[in-house]
């Protein structure tokens, strides 16, 4: 009787379903753009199966219909096909239509046009997250080649301008000729820009994937020229410089060249400075790196300067509550631990240990940092038996969390 019910419940689920079925095999016909489409809105819906069963057909009807190599719909469909491998994480699938896709855009466009560029870099990234170094390094290397050349025929071409500019100086009798002259280098100046900042964003993200893999000198090399492209292509105080400073700088502190991503960093926290306030993380967070290399080489002074005077901006910007407030007071007590000056470090302590609670709350694991940090204060300022409570709370957390932590795997093992 059990068994009946089951079978008359599944053939009542595959009936409901009969419908949705026989409308994608209706689906399944039709132009390139069509199935294309309806392959999309699927895809957009999550339905995976139904988006591959409409990309496969679409790319069928460009191969029956012998569709020129040139034609971009080809691009379009391995593409199409490629991201949904890779949501799917297969990978293999994914690498083989990334690679036609390329192929693809190659045909249709040129090598260097700004899509294929962009198709380059994906397919380096791809490589790279899936380990495959060989052929990233070949693509990443293409890239920096195309940039270098880039950048020295954009020298040329500025000095060719500069000519002509300084024929129309001395010739003021062709006003018309140098106001197409100058629309023309204003258009190009565009264009120029807006591919050179695609470009830089390509190298860094692969530059980012190259750090991760300790490949240092090829993470330096991207890093710099995606650099060099922001530079030629943003006004000098603009805030994606501060972003390209800032990459390069890490990259040297991930080395231990601190001298190195010092200046880096000076130049990203004064772009910074003047176009942010304190309430903004990204300006802590630059001052903050500074700092910490103004402490590894011995600067201490330095270092306390710029904590200072994020406290002090911080409280005039009605930001004393704030984490980042937490963060500079819980740096400074630290650098003063160091320099054995204990009783200028306790207050600060017993600041940011008051934020964090109430941001985190008393009991979470996240403060006993803090705790510890506050109760070495304390002993050193004589003040042993207020100590002994704080180190028996953060002892006591810490009992708390290996507690809960014992209870998951129990848990997980029952």
């Amino acid at each position: 009787m059990v068994l009946w019910r089951r079978l008359l419940l599944v053939s009542c689920f595959c009936q409901s379903l009969s419908p949705a079925w026989s409308l994608a095999a209706e689906n399944l016909t039709g132009s390139f753009e069509t199935l294309r489409d309806n392959g999309e809105k699927a895809f957009n819906q999550n339905n995976y199966g139904l988006a591959e069963r409409n990309f496969l057909a679409a790319l069928k009807t460009l191969e029956t219909e012998k569709v020129p190599a040139k034609d971009p719909r080809w691009a379009r469909a391995y593409k199409n096909l490629a991201d949904l491998y890779e949501l799917r994480l297969q990978s293999q699938k994914s690498e083989f239509y990334l690679e036609k896709e390329l192929r693809a855009r190659e045909k249709a466009l040129g090598s260097e046009n700004p899509q294929v560029l962009a198709c380059v870099g994906k397919l380096a990234r791809f490589y790279l997250i899936h380990n495959n170094p060989l052929k990233a390094d070949r693509l990443s290397g293409l890239l920096l080649r195309y940039a270098e050349r880039v950048l020295k025929d954009e020298q040329q071409l500025d000095a060719h301008f500069a000519e002509l500019q300084k024929f129309f100086d001395n010739h003021k009798e062709y006003q018309e000729p140098e106001r197409k002259l100058k629309q023309a280098r204003e258009s190009a100046e565009k264009v120029r820009a807006d591919n050179h900042l695609e470009l830089a964003a390509s190298l860094d993200s692969i530059a980012a994937l190259y750090k991760e893999k300790s490949k240092y000198a090829l993470a330096e090399a991207m890093y710099k020229r995606a650099l060099e492209l922001r530079e030629k292509a943003l006004a000098p105080g603009h805030q994606a410089l501060a972003f390209g400073y800032e990459n390069l700088a890490n990259l040297y502190i991930a080395q231990g060249k601190t001298q190195l991503a010092q200046p880096l960093l000076q130049q990203s926290l004064e772009i910074t400075d003047k176009a942010l306030d304190f309430k903004r993380p990204e300006l802590f967070s630059r001052l903050d790196s500074l700092a910490r290399t103004y402490m590894s080489s011995g600067n201490l002074s330095e270092a306390e300067s710029l904590y200072k005077r994020a406290l002090t901006v911080m409280k005039e910007n009605s930001s004393a509550g704030s984490k980042d407030y937490a963060s500079a007071s819980f740096a400074l007590a630290n650098l003063y631990m160091k320099q054995g000056k204990y009783a200028l470090a306790e207050p600060l302590l017993k600041t940011a240990l008051a934020i964090n609670e109430g941001i985190y709350g008393p009991q979470s694991a996240s403060i006993i940092p803090l705790l510890d940090a506050y109760a070495e204060a304390l002993d050193k300022n004589s003040k042993s038996a207020e100590a002994g409570k704080i180190r028996h709370r953060a002892n006591a957390i810490r009992g708390n969390t290996s507690a809960c932590n014992k209870g998951s795997d129990s848990a997980a093992n029952f």
